[in-house]
């Protein structure tokens, strides 16, 4: 777990001053993909909360199609 740790985190030792231009740069798209994320969230605090097993797993399962259809590059970009 702490190798994929140090790599999920390896963004934050880059310079500051270059991911504050960044969220700059790019706000309306960070806005709207946080407001996703913080909905997408909810819905899965909410399942754990019920202890709602059948949602737990439609949301695993969507998360699961999301990543693998982004591995393989089905997400209509050429990289």
């Amino acid at each position: 777990a702490a190798g994929g740790f140090r790599d999920f985190t390896r963004i934050a030792s880059s310079d500051p001053v270059m991911w504050r231009d960044i969220c700059l740069y790019n706000r309306e798209a960070l806005l709207g993909a946080m407001d996703n994320y913080q909905n997408d969230l909810a819905e899965l605090r909410s399942a754990i909360e019920a202890s709602d097993a059948a949602a737990l797993q439609s949301i695993f399962f969507r998360a699961k199609a999301a990543r693998d259809q982004f591995v393989n590059g089905e997400n209509g970009d050429d990289e």
